[in-house]
């Protein structure tokens, strides 16, 4: 009986946490979390930015496939014109080992050099995961028919002048994934009917296409993720050349010359590369170019007017570059945009009107969602259409949130609210602990404090939803931007960070005086338990006003999202993340490291005592109380250090996380701790006994007691209502005496009272 109440307090805290990770788990099953997709033909769900990465991240690879990965505006028609190829009869009986033949085509494995022998009319060759290394000038002569050749993953180093020179009718010529250093005059010669030419994933760091000068057949030019830099890339005229690839390259510039070749080019694509100036009249001589991507460069600036040949543009990618300003005359001549990506761009410098210079846009990428309603408010699809927190009709984006932010709130204001009476209405003896647990849930020379505070956070947040109902994407950026918010931020980081303080204080102070009784500790006074508590408060404070001042005129540190809480584990690196990580990866790492230890030294402590000490008050209770409280503290700041270390690792979080960590993760210490730190206590289970409850409890003993046996007169109802709560059985007229000697493991003053 004596450990039924912190029993039926642990189990119905564990169900709690259980059912709502089960509701969690259900509500996200019928669909994918925002900023994630679904995989084909299967309940995966993959974020945003691992589609189209290169790495196949669906059980099917489905998020790599070519239609998954292209838009559809720019120019991606290559792939579906109609051709005339020529057909050809050829003799497959001679198949070498090692190959598949049919149909004029051969597929081969495993080998050191192009197998030779094969029928004469061979119109296609694959021959892949092998060691050619070098590919011979007369391993191919004898195939002139050969219209598509295959070589991907071949560790090919280096193509003989002349290769390909017998190869008049080859329309394909793949060369991805080898270690092919160079391209060179003289080493694609012969390819009078070349149509694609891919070469990407190698370590080319010059590639000299002369030999294809005046081609009218080249259309499809694939250079990705190579070594090329803006001298080495020589691109002579082309003028049936279509699209050009070259992201992941380490071109620095964009010259004047570098595409004057170029007349038909559509698409052209320099993502990821190093580029930094890109010179005024570098797109003069590409005036039907509809698709333009230069994103994740290093661009500060571009030419005032170095759009104004390319007006034909439909899709536009400049995200990803560490713009410093964006001028509207910039980008005046695109009026036929369609397609638009400003990821990772702040527009809080760009005018609203900008958008209203793109009548035909249809798709809008921001690095906000809050954005679209500001910047293009009349563009259909725009992304993100959530923060992972709100969507572009509520605050709170889903039922189960709304519903919880009430409750948790509420809980957490009333538990604290109550423990502020408690406290207050208490004579207990030990005015230091009471000063401690009133700075955890009540007020102390301030109006609102700690753990309090946290419950009007969540309540604010959830009246600023309903408020917000069905038109949060007219008022979203206002929102973020306001001080309301900030404050509403610095509330919530204040009440995140005296708690830790309080709490490892508490638990040192308790350790050093229960531990090490006989060290020369004393406990600590009144006046003392009070300035320690300003001194906590100064600090907490602080830590949460700090980057409110300091990132007061750039993007905002708590308006990060609609929730104003500064996790940073939906984009990990905003501007403050470091300080974000300071507090949550550092201060609050700390903290549940030393109330870990110190609590498991305290327990070892008592437990040493009661195997030398006639003394029992319920070895189990303690470790059971013991238990919850490490429980909590980790349930709360372990599942937020493990995201946050995630997040800043770049594993994918999704983006929907930070809503549910803050309604249901981050409030546990607050809505818990009243439970442990007051309510199980026995000192509070006794004044319940004597209160109302106590009586209608003694009064239901009685009644039941006397219709089984009589009640010996020498008891008193006191002593009665004691024996029932477990409180002392001592006559009533005997004072009850408290544990005052100390012994090596230092009880002092009370177990129960000074443990809590």
């Amino acid at each position: 009986m004596r450990h039924k109440h912190i029993t039926i307090v642990g189990v119905s805290l564990i169900t709690v946490v259980v059912i709502l990770s089960i509701l969690m788990y259900y509500f996200n099953q019928d669909e994918c979390p925002v900023g994630t997709f679904l995989c084909r033909n299967s309940t995966v769900c993959i974020p945003q930015r691992n589609w189209c990465n290169g790495f196949k991240d669906c059980p099917e690879g489905d998020d790599e496939t070519l239609l998954n990965c292209s838009d559809l505006y720019g120019s991606w028609t290559f792939f579906y014109k109609e051709r005339n190829w020529k057909t050809a009869e050829c003799d497959s009986s001679n198949c070498p080992r090692g190959c598949n033949c049919g149909d004029c085509t051969v597929t081969c494995t495993g080998f050191t050099k192009i197998p030779p022998n094969l029928s004469g009319g061979v119109t296609r060759i694959t021959l892949v995961n092998s060691s050619l290394a070098q590919v011979g000038a007369q391993e191919l002569k004898a195939y002139t028919e050969l219209q598509f050749l295959f070589l991907q993953n071949n560790g090919i180093v280096s193509l003989d002048y002349g290769t390909f020179s017998s190869q008049t009718h080859l329309y394909w010529l793949v060369l991805s994934n080898n270690k092919i250093e160079s391209i060179l005059r003289g080493q694609l010669i012969g390819l009078k009917s070349l149509e694609l030419l891919k070469a990407d994933n190698n370590s080319i760091e010059i590639a000299d296409l002369s030999d294809l000068e005046n081609s009218t057949s080249l259309e499809f030019l694939d250079l990705n993720r190579n070594l090329l830099t803006t001298p080495g890339l020589i691109l002579p005229f082309l003028p049936a050349l279509d699209q050009l690839f070259l992201d992941e390259n380490r071109l620095e510039s964009i010259t004047e010359s570098l595409f004057s070749g170029l007349p038909r080019l559509k698409s052209l694509s320099l993502e990821g590369n190093y580029i930094q100036t890109i010179d005024a009249n570098a797109f003069q001589s590409l005036a039907e170019l509809t698709e333009l991507n230069l994103a994740h460069n290093q661009l500060v600036t571009i030419p005032p007017h170095v759009f104004r040949p390319v007006g034909n543009l439909t899709k536009l990618l400049i995200g990803y570059n560490p713009f410093e300003n964006l001028p509207i005359s910039l980008f005046s001549p695109l009026g036929n945009l369609q397609s638009l990506d400003l990821q990772e761009i702040d527009m809080d410098n760009v005018g609203e009107n900008m958008f209203d210079l793109f009548p035909k846009l249809d798709f809008v990428y921001f690095k906000k969602f809050h954005y679209c309603t500001t910047y293009a408010p009349k563009v259909q699809k725009c992304r993100p259409a959530s923060d992972g927190v709100s969507s572009l009709s509520h605050l709170l984006g889903k039922p189960l949130l709304r519903a919880a932010v009430w409750g948790i709130s509420s809980v957490t204001f009333l538990g604290n609210a109550l423990v502020l009476w408690g406290r207050f209405t208490s004579k207990d003896e030990n005015r230091v602990l009471s000063i401690v647990i009133r700075n955890l849930a009540g007020e102390f020379s301030f109006p609102t404090l700690s753990d309090m505070l946290m419950g009007i956070y969540l309540f604010v947040i959830a009246v600023e939803d309903i408020r917000f109902r069905d038109n949060y994407n007219q008022v979203a950026s206002t929102w973020m931007s306001s001080w309301s918010c900030t404050v509403v931020g610095i509330l919530a980081m204040t009440s995140s960070e005296v708690s830790v303080l309080i709490l490892s204080f508490m638990s040192v102070e308790r350790f050093m005086l229960i531990a090490a009784p006989l060290k020369g500790h004393r406990a600590l006074t009144p006046h003392a338990a009070s300035s320690s508590m300003i001194v906590i408060w100064i600090i907490g404070i602080i830590l949460a006003l700090t980057p409110a001042i300091h990132w007061r005129s750039s993007t905002r540190f708590y308006g990060v999202n609609g929730m104003c809480f500064p996790l940073h584990i939906d984009d990990p690196y905003l501007v403050g993340w470091q300080y974000s990580a300071f507090i949550f990866l550092g201060l609050n790492l700390l903290g549940l490291i030393i109330i870990g230890y110190v609590y498991a030294g305290m327990f070892a402590s008592i437990w040493r005592t009661r195997h030398a000490t006639p003394l029992s008050v319920g070895d189990s209770e303690f470790a059971l109380r013991f238990f919850l409280i490490v429980m909590t503290d980790a349930a709360c700041w372990a599942p937020i250090i493990t995201l946050k270390i995630l997040a800043l690792l770049n594993y994918p979080v999704a983006p929907d996380l930070h809503a549910w960590v803050v309604v249901f993760i981050l409030p546990v210490n607050s809505a818990v701790n009243p439970l442990l730190y007051t309510f199980t206590t026995p000192k509070f289970r006794e004044r319940l006994s004597e209160g109302w409850f106590g009586k209608m409890r003694s009064y239901v003993a009685r009644k039941h007691s006397a219709q089984e046996t009589p009640i010996s007169s020498s008891l008193s109802n006191r002593n009665i209502v004691l024996s029932l709560s477990g409180g002392s059985k001592c006559p009533a007229d005997k004072k009850i005496t408290r544990v005052k000697s100390l012994n090596n493991d230092g009880l002092v003053n009370g177990l129960h009272d000074h443990i809590l």
